[in-house]
């Protein structure tokens, strides 16, 4: 599995204390950094031709238009007005970015440690009106995890990429293979790093880091929730940060309320009385996951999985009574495949199982109902989902799905645009 981010000061802690003998004066293969110098790096937001999704990510949906993360590299924007043939526009390059949120024509995103506000009210002439610098831990790019990580010197500007080579300016962090002594690694030459693999609308998926009440941007930044004022987008000003006290994982917004998706359970916040420092309401535990969340009225629903950095063996749905937003109460566990994102809309809740590929079930009744699939689209690998009104929009690792539920007892898949 690719490591999406690092902690800067991971690194340069594992340079000085972990320091691994096996690498000392030896030549090995391993992730080394690709620089770009500051300013280059904060002016290289660019509007590109259609490209290929390499790395599909976070998706949004805004009025008619799709918007596909490509893990650090930047946003595919489709037309998505015929659900039955959409198409690529353009693609904005914004490096190192991994979240999307919407509000109006703006479009705000993280860019490795930054945040950048864009206005897409030409979506074919995007424009970069803000940027607010080093307001976001240092991150790094996808690695390769088969290698270990060269040493990183940050006054040669921001890694913005990695190649898999040969050197001996190896500390030894995230080394989980003594790559210099596997034959096989000598055998061929790698040469680069391998592929990893009418009213306005703005919707994200479960899987989102992102989160927009009012005026107001929250996003997750490791063990953060932060806050930022979008009340003038060319001049976003830093609301506050709140510490969550774990590793907080997804981020969903339903009314004044935050629900943040921890490896260790649920986490609501109420951002109403000061939107800057949203007041922590109650929690929830679950066992070690990964937990994505979304809101439906007086439940919530969690999924968690195995296989993930998040730890845990459980692969299930979690429904969570939030009647009493106070005391929110476990009242059903079904057993899953390897759940991902989600989303419910109109009694129906729609499940990303991984492998086993989407389920809708019916949740009129999510406490008694007994949670059979009432469809299955399997073989395909599924990710997250938006509902739109009766359109269901999922990203899957080989393109983006598109379901018509507007009548529930004849969903069918309106179209597919394969990556």
């Amino acid at each position: 599995m690719k490591k999406t981010l690092l902690f800067l000061g991971l690194v340069v802690l594992a340079a000085s204390l972990n320091s691994c003998k096996k690498y000392k004066n030896k030549e090995v293969y391993a992730n080394v950094p690709v620089y770009m110098s500051e300013e280059d790096f904060r002016n290289s937001f660019a509007f590109e031709d259609p490209q290929t999704v390499q790395t599909a990510g976070n998706i949004f949906v805004y009025n008619n238009y799709v918007f596909v993360n490509d893990v650090d590299r930047g946003i595919h924007i489709f037309n998505n007005t015929d659900p039955y043939n959409p198409y690529s526009i353009g693609f904005m390059s914004i490096i190192g970015n991994t979240q999307i949120a919407v509000k109006g024509d703006v479009l705000y995103a993280d860019s490795f440690m930054d945040l950048v506000a864009i206005d897409i009210s030409n979506i074919t002439q995007p424009v970069q009106i803000d940027r607010m610098l080093d307001v976001f831990e240092y991150k790094f790019p996808m690695i390769d995890e088969n290698f270990p990580v060269a040493n990183v010197d940050r006054s040669q500007g921001v890694v913005v990429d990695w190649n898999v080579e040969k050197t001996k300016d190896v500390s030894g962090f995230m080394a989980k293979f003594n790559v210099s002594d596997c034959p096989s690694c000598d055998q061929t030459e790698v040469q680069t790093k391998m592929a990893i693999s009418s009213s306005s609308v703005a919707l994200a998926g479960s899987m989102s880091k992102f989160a927009i009440i009012n005026d107001n941007l929250y996003a997750l930044d490791y063990t953060d929730l932060k806050s930022f004022n979008i009340t003038n987008p060319s001049s976003i000003t830093f609301g506050g940060t709140k510490r969550t006290w774990r590793e907080p994982e997804t981020l969903f917004a339903s009314q004044e309320f935050l629900f943040v998706g921890t490896t260790t359970g649920m986490v609501i916040y109420d951002a109403a009385a000061d939107p800057s420092f949203p007041d922590y309401v109650s929690e929830i535990e679950h066992v070690e996951s990964c937990d994505p969340v979304v809101v439906d009225g007086d439940y919530a629903y969690l999924t968690l999985r195995e296989g993930t950095d998040c730890g845990g063996d459980i692969n299930e749905l979690q429904v969570i009574d939030i009647s009493n937003i106070n005391f929110p109460t476990h009242k059903k566990s079904v057993s899953m495949t390897n759940p991902h994102g989600l989303g419910v809309d109109n009694n129906l809740l729609f499940i990303c199982d991984g492998e086993d590929g989407l389920k809708v079930f019916d949740a009129s009744n999510p406490v008694t109902t007994g949670f059979m699939p009432e469809y299955h689209f399997p073989n395909i690998k599924s990710n997250d989902i938006i509902l739109n009104n009766g359109l269901a929009i999922m990203i899957a690792d080989d393109g983006v799905y598109q379901y018509d539920y507007s009548d529930p007892g004849n969903i069918f898949m309106t179209s597919v645009f394969y990556f």
